[in-house]
């Protein structure tokens, strides 16, 4: 059995942490765990500890530091998915896949073919779910940092924000002369990749054009749509394939 992992988010940690709310919860009801028993606690920084459980109070466990682990479980390229909002439950298996797979980031986006509509408190809690469905798939993949989940912006907002010497691709289905892979093995690795992705009905061409007039490269996958809680997760394990620590 495999150990499982807990996110501790605050500062600098001591010798001693300290787990509570859901953390607890899953420690002694889910996990049914004791005193004596060893999980994986990681800090803000990244960095991941073996420690043994020393004490189990009502919503809080206690647990002291054992030794640091290795490093691992972290691509060295940061990979941002920026995702068209798509309808139902498919945002949240975006985030939760994309997280497994290893990306840096997930920025929701609003296009013009979106058919969800979101007041801004529903945005904020939207954003909330799925910043907890990112910490719960970090954990269960044994990653060593959880996705930020990015506040729900417009695509000319995030275009006009973009940072400079980056790698921007955008997935588009009227793209024809451009295959992703072979784009990937064109290029020098870069540090950082971005990666649009439109909703149910992809982008408009007024959105292709004003993408590519940021600097995005248009590509294709290949022969076969996608469906979009599909695409933007191959494309991040395409990238992280060629130009990362997905394979081996």
């Amino acid at each position: 059995m495999s150990i499982p992992r807990f996110f501790l988010f605050s500062g600098k940690i001591g010798r001693t942490v300290y787990l509570d709310g859901s953390d607890a919860h899953h420690i002694t009801r889910v996990l049914r765990m004791r005193p004596g028993a060893k999980i994986s606690v990681v800090d803000s920084r990244g960095k991941a500890y073996l420690a043994k459980i020393t004490g189990i109070d009502p919503g809080r466990v206690s647990a002291r530091l054992i030794r640091e682990d290795p490093a691992g479980g972290e691509p060295d390229l940061s990979v941002v998915l920026v995702q068209g909002l798509a309808k139902g439950d498919k945002m949240d298996l975006v985030v939760q896949k994309a997280t497994e797979v290893g990306v840096k980031g997930i920025v929701p986006l609003v296009t013009e073919r979106a058919v969800v509509k979101l007041s801004e408190t529903k945005a904020r809690q939207r954003r909330d779910r799925w910043q907890k469905i990112a910490v719960e798939a970090a954990r269960q993949s044994k990653r060593r940092v959880v996705p930020q989940v990015a506040p729900v912006q417009r695509l000319d907002e995030f275009l006009g924000s973009l940072p400079c010497e980056t790698a921007v691709f955008f997935l588009w289905e009227e793209e024809h002369s451009r295959i992703f892979k072979e784009e990937l093995r064109s290029r020098e690795k870069p540090g950082e990749v971005y990666l649009l992705v439109g909703p149910e009905g992809g982008f408009t061409p007024g959105e292709a054009a004003a993408a590519q007039a940021a600097g995005a490269v248009p590509v294709s996958l290949g022969p076969r749509i996608l469906r979009t809680e599909t695409a933007g997760v191959v494309a991040a394990a395409l990238v992280l394939y060629e130009w990362g620590d997905l394979g081996g």
